[in-house]
């Protein structure tokens, strides 16, 4: 399923184990993220490597490539097909700093590259301003994207000359890493701090200070956050009531659900609903509409 924002770059977000193993080929680079707690393993020019939090894959133009998906769990992989538009602007915009001889043999050949701090966030912001906030050609759109082929270029160069750079699980604090892993695994689960600190083998106090000083909120914080952004996609799919997402996501109250999800999005959770009936919209993530038939046809 995939999102086209005109001569820069393309999202693909999949979510469906069985349609994610298919093998696929794209006419530009593409670069392969899986989310949250997610790991594959990606299969390419006779390679077969397992990606996870720590590190993304690039794929060369028309090559023919395959997403094995976990046996279990959930499944969400992020693929982003760079344009020769994009790779063109970018070089323009930060010449000398990249340089477009370069980048095309960074993109040339398959490649594991290291996810760090700053490309997970970006990545992760950009999969938002896109499929969630449906902002296709914003200017934070706009940025996110030069911001990725740039790093992009940067980690590609780093490995051409045998240099490496941290990925996001070995940055800073191990403890925030194992916690934020587990809040994912059982997001939509009652949470209780004491299972938490259990899985993460060290003190209450311990994981509430580096889990502040790594993602810059509480646990119970950013477990909301990420309750609410997924309420946000559920209820612009069109197919769930307010009431309804709101007991999907762990609020039983749908008062206290409308009251959240106004102080993060700054608009009301029917407003955030398709204004037209589902099956006359877009479903999620660029999938074909339902037509409906004509009278007489």
């Amino acid at each position: 399923m995939i999102n086209r924002s005109s001569e820069r770059m393309e999202l693909r977000v999949d979510r469906d184990a069985e349609a994610l193993q298919r093998p696929r080929v794209y006419p530009s680079p593409a670069l392969v993220f899986p989310l949250d707690t997610t790991i594959v393993s990606l299969r390419a020019a006779e390679t077969r490597t397992r990606l996870d939090r720590s590190s993304f894959g690039v794929v060369p133009a028309r090559l023919a490539h395959q997403i094995e998906p976990p046996p279990s769990g959930t499944t969400v992989v992020v693929t982003l097909i760079i344009s020769d538009a994009l790779r063109a602007a970018t070089v323009r915009d930060y010449k000398p700093d990249v340089d477009a001889r370069r980048l095309a043999e960074v993109v040339g050949s398959v490649r594991f590259l290291p996810r760090t701090r700053w490309v997970d966030e970006l990545v992760q912001r950009y999969v938002f301003e896109r499929s969630v906030c449906e902002r296709r050609g914003s200017k934070a759109a706009r940025f996110l994207e030069a911001e990725l082929t740039k790093e992009l270029f940067f980690l590609g160069c780093e490995q051409l000359d045998r240099r490496t750079r941290s990925s996001v699980l070995f940055e800073g604090d191990a403890v925030a890493a194992r916690a934020r892993a587990w809040i994912e695994e059982h997001l939509f689960e009652p949470f209780h701090i004491e299972e938490l600190v259990r899985q993460c083998h060290v003190s209450e106090s311990t994981v509430l200070r580096a889990f502040r000083r790594e993602v810059g909120v509480s646990p119970l914080a950013y477990l909301r956050r990420r309750r609410l952004e997924e309420s946000m996609q559920l209820l612009e799919s069109g197919r769930y009531g307010v009431t309804e997402v709101a007991g999907r996501v762990g609020y039983d109250n749908p008062s206290a659900f409308a009251a959240a999800f106004r102080g993060q999005f700054g608009l009301s959770p029917s407003r955030a609903r398709p204004a037209v009936p589902a099956a006359a919209r877009l479903p999620a993530h660029g999938a074909p509409p339902v037509r409906r038939r004509r009278r007489g046809s």
